[in-house]
């Protein structure tokens, strides 16, 4: 049996479905919620309420689990879900529970630029989170990686939409030159299914991401070409004005097209050899142009 906590999240279903695929049997962790949360169609696996605060409930879902992938975490704090009690605190409770029930194989996603001492508070939390789980004693392996996209994210969805929604052109923080190695959130499934396979990955990390090495205002440029609205203008605002001013607020729902974090992660190059996935997990990941489909 193979635990995922975080299993309803972006990268958490699209691993479920892949691991389901792959005919593992599958316990997922999922925070009682009133909002209904369906995976996808013919996706059945075992369910436990709780979260990482519940030890009860983690003894309870590491029950006959041989792997755990930990997803859960935040991106953004909010007053109940803070960097500290949910990303470390809950990371070291999952690890004390595994302990208890002796379980030894984690599994989890660290950050391509997360250090101690970065200027940015999401990337000390990660590597904060990556040293409770290098100092745990469990068989871990950890995965560094770039920025993840795909169905569902909100991220490359959000810019489709606000190009669809607002008309006259797209702003950029900062000079849009930060360089990313865009990763499809179905190549780091793939990933992790070759290390629960592998156990020689364990106590190993490895730096994964996407076959190209783009700034960001590329990936913009792909991602226009690929929704047909290349005839919109990029428009580069200082990374300040746009954490003040949430400058698409209200033109996509509401929701402000970067949150503080993203714009954090639009500061910093994330990449690594563009080979590093072939070289590792023996294959070629999909270039970012080839997997848009699913947008516009």
């Amino acid at each position: 049996m193979i635990l995922v906590t975080g299993a309803t999240g972006f990268i958490g279903q699209h691993l479920v479905k892949h691991l389901v695929d792959a005919q593992y049997p599958v316990c997922g962790l999922i925070r009682p919620s009133p909002r209904e949360r369906a995976f996808a169609p013919g996706v059945r696996i075992h369910v436990v309420a709780g979260d990482v605060d519940d030890l009860p409930a983690l003894r309870v879902a590491l029950y006959q689990v041989t792997h755990v992938i930990h997803l859960a975490g935040v991106w953004e704090e909010t007053e109940r879900d803070t960097f500290e009690a949910t990303n470390i605190q809950g990371t070291q409770n999952v690890i004390d529970a595994m302990k208890e029930v002796g379980t030894r194989r984690l599994i989890t996603i660290s950050s391509i630029g997360a250090h101690t001492h970065s200027a940015f508070p999401y990337m000390r939390i990660k590597a904060q989170v990556d040293d409770v789980v290098e100092a745990s004693d469990l068989d871990y392996t950890m995965l560094e990686s770039s920025a993840v996209y795909g169905p569902g994210d909100n991220w490359t969805e959000t810019i489709d939409l606000a190009l669809r929604r607002f008309p006259f052109f797209f702003p950029i923080p900062g000079d849009g030159r930060v360089r990313l190695q865009p990763l499809h959130v179905s190549d780091l499934a793939r990933c992790i299914l070759a290390c629960i396979a592998d156990n020689k990955t364990s106590r190993k990390t490895y730096a994964v991401g996407g076959p190209q090495h783009l700034t960001y205002d590329d990936m913009i440029n792909t991602i226009m070409q690929v929704t047909h609205h290349t005839h919109r203008k990029r428009y580069l605002r200082p990374a300040s004005a746009v954490r003040w001013s949430n400058f698409m607020r209200g033109f996509i729902g509401g929701q402000a097209l970067y949150t503080n974090t993203q714009i954090d992660l639009l500061s910093i190059d994330r990449t690594t050899n563009l080979d590093a996935i072939s070289f590792q997990f023996g294959f070629t990941p999909i270039r970012l142009a080839q997997a848009l489909t699913y947008l516009g």
